[in-house]
């Protein structure tokens, strides 16, 4: 009679192990996602506030902010309010392909890059009532976006496309 011992293998999908590097980077993004979705969420609350009241408190605004004194109430909380909106739709975005990057899921990373991307150029449109947008931290946001876009890059390589059996 014969020895059989057979070794069984799993024929389930084993899914590879993630870098060091890349849940490094990932955690720093769903911490940074976090805090930007709550900042949205109060920015996208100023919507609710009613003109009146806004006619009331903006006098005080303006004597914080001297250069807000050539801009309407009103119009300004409603920008500030829709800029959240649309900034925290994008972050959402933006933290459904951390997920994504998260599992190894390579098109995480496309949609991340054109969420974070995007979220840059919402709030040029603001009157501040300044000469024209103030450029100083968009630079900055575009530059530290462009540092984790290049890091997830680097990690590409550890990343799948979505398989057509799971």
């Amino acid at each position: 009679m014969e020895n059989s011992n057979y070794s069984f293998q799993s024929t389930e999908h084993v899914q590879p192990e993630r870098p060091e590097f890349l849940k490094i980077i990932c955690i720093l993004s769903f911490i940074a996602s976090g805090l930007m979705l709550l900042v949205y969420a109060l920015g996208a609350m100023v919507l609710g506030i009613s003109p009146e009241t806004i006619d009331e408190i903006w006098p005080q605004i303006v004597e914080g902010y001297p250069q807000f004194e050539n801009v309407e109430g009103v119009e300004f909380f409603h920008q500030v309010g829709m800029v959240s909106i649309y900034g925290l739709i994008a972050n959402v975005f933006s933290l459904i392909g951390v997920i994504m990057m998260w599992k190894l899921d390579k098109i995480g990373f496309y949609l991340y890059v054109i969420a974070e991307i995007s979220i840059n150029f919402f709030s040029l449109n603001i009157n501040t009532g300044e000469e024209g947008p103030q450029y100083g931290s968009l630079v900055f946001s575009i530059l530290l976006d462009l540092v984790f876009i290049v890091m997830y890059y680097m990690n590409l390589k550890h990343m799948k496309g979505k398989s057509i059996n799971a």
